[in-house]
This record gives structure tokens, C-alpha cells and sequence, in this order.
């Protein structure tokens, strides 16, 4: 599959899950407010950041400009609100991927993967990159954010796999950490070259790379068991 085609059903798939979660997530906010966060993420898309104004908002939400100053006290309250939903969206997106493989530690390693592969690109990113040039203050708080998710779900999952046995006893985990999370970012933003790269296989390379790195014998050994399958 070509890298165009692969990009364009990323992106679909994207807004999929995106539209699935929001509607989880909406479930008992104020009617309202899903109108002026789903609205908002929607003219950022088509307009992009700097491009939209409350007087667009409003009336896309079919709402006065001042019912819409109840919920938000100026543009950048606005973004910080929607994207901050956002992020709480790709935490919910990650706890439900998780649950669905109660397998060991390196199988949640794999789920997550497979989970990045059709969520950690599209319209958001390039949002947020936007934001950086924009509102950088905003873009900091939301980078942290997703640090903060990315960083819990790793320490978990080194301290699961220490447990297990599939990890090393001998593991600084912060540091681990911290590494990882440089992965993710060089293949997430294809820092590491200038050339187009099969980002799938990247992740996938990365991910190997990742756990063999930290694996005890016993995890080397399950690893190989899934690679033939991976």
C-alpha cells in the first residue's frame, strides 16, 4: 500500500475513532458545551487555528456570542478547552485499547502500538503544531499533557513487566522512560531523516528495539515467540 493511500485511511480511520470517543465522552456534559468543543475542532480543521473567530463559533453552534462567553472567557480559553478534551479523549482511546489485551506486559506494549498506528496522526497533530506558532504558551501546556500520558502508561507498563518477570530488575524506570518517549516523538514526527519513511515500520522497529533493550531472558525469549506474528 502506497504512503499517500496509507496516510488518507489513517485519517479516516482517525476521525472514526475521534467521532466514537467524543460521543463517549459527551455522555452527561451540557449540550452546549459538546456544541462549542465539537464546532470548534471542526472550523480549526477547515480554517485552521488562526483562521477561525468566536463570531464563527457562535454562529456554527447556532448560539449568541454572549451564551458562548458563559463557557469560555476568550479565544484561547476556547482552544485550551477543546484541546484539553482532546487529550482526555486520547487517554480514554488508550485505556479502551488496553483493555481490550489483558495479556502480559509486552502484549500491552503491542496493543499500544497497534493503537498508535491509527490515532497518533491526522488533523490533531497538525492543529497542534499550528498552536505552536500561535498560542506556543497553550501548545507547551498541551505538549506536557501528553507527556504526562505517555509517561504514566510507560512507568506502568515497566513496573508490570519487572513483576512478570519479562523485564529487567535492574531498570532505572524514569530514565527508561524519558527514552522512550524520544522514540515515539523521532518516529511520531520523522525527525530522524529527511527522506519519506514507512512510519509503520519505523514504529514497529522501534518498539522491537525498545523491548529488547529492557527484556530479561525470559521476555527475549516471548518476544521471539511473537515476532514470526507481529
Amino acid at each position: 500500500m502506497g504512503g499517500n493511500t496509507r496516510n488518507i485511511l489513517d485519517k479516516k480511520r482517525f476521525r472514526v475513532v475521534t467521532a466514537v470517543t467524543f460521543a463517549a465522552l459527551f455522555n452527561g456534559m451540557d449540550k452546549d458545551v459538546q456544541r462549542i468543543y465539537g464546532k470548534t475542532f471542526e472550523l480549526c480543521k477547515q480554517f485552521g487555528i488562526k483562521g477561525v473567530t468566536m463570531d464563527q463559533v457562535s454562529q456554527a453552534c447556532g448560539m449568541s456570542k454572549k451564551t458562548l462567553y458563559k463557557y469560555v472567557a476568550n479565544k484561547e480559553d476556547l482552544l485550551l478547552q477543546v484541546f484539553d478534551f482532546l487529550a482526555d479523549t486520547m487517554q480514554v482511546e488508550i485505556d479502551e485499547a488496553l483493555q481490550k489485551h489483558q495479556g502480559n506486559a509486552i502484549d500491552r506494549l503491542f496493543a499500544l502500538e497497534s493503537f498508535a498506528e491509527g490515532r497518533l496522526r491526522g488533523d490533531e497533530d497538525q492543529l497542534l503544531f499550528q498552536l505552536g506558532h500561535y498560542y506556543p504558551e497553550l501548545a507547551l501546556h498541551l505538549k506536557k499533557r501528553r507527556e504526562e500520558i505517555v509517561f504514566g502508561f510507560t512507568k506502568a507498563n515497566l513496573q508490570e513487566g519487572i513483576e512478570q518477570g519479562l523485564y529487567r530488575e535492574d531498570l532505572q524506570v524514569d530514565h527508561i522512560a524519558l527514552l522512550y518517549y524520544g522514540h515515539i516523538l523521532a518516529v511520531h514526527e520523522n525527525i530522524i531523516s529527511e527522506q519519506a519513511l514507512d512510519t509503520v515500520a519505523l514504529r514497529q522497529t522501534s518498539l522491537r528495539y525498545h523491548i529488547r533493550g529492557i527484556a530479561s531472558a525470559k521476555g527475549l525469549e516471548y518476544l521471539h515467540q511473537l515476532i514470526p506474528s507481529k
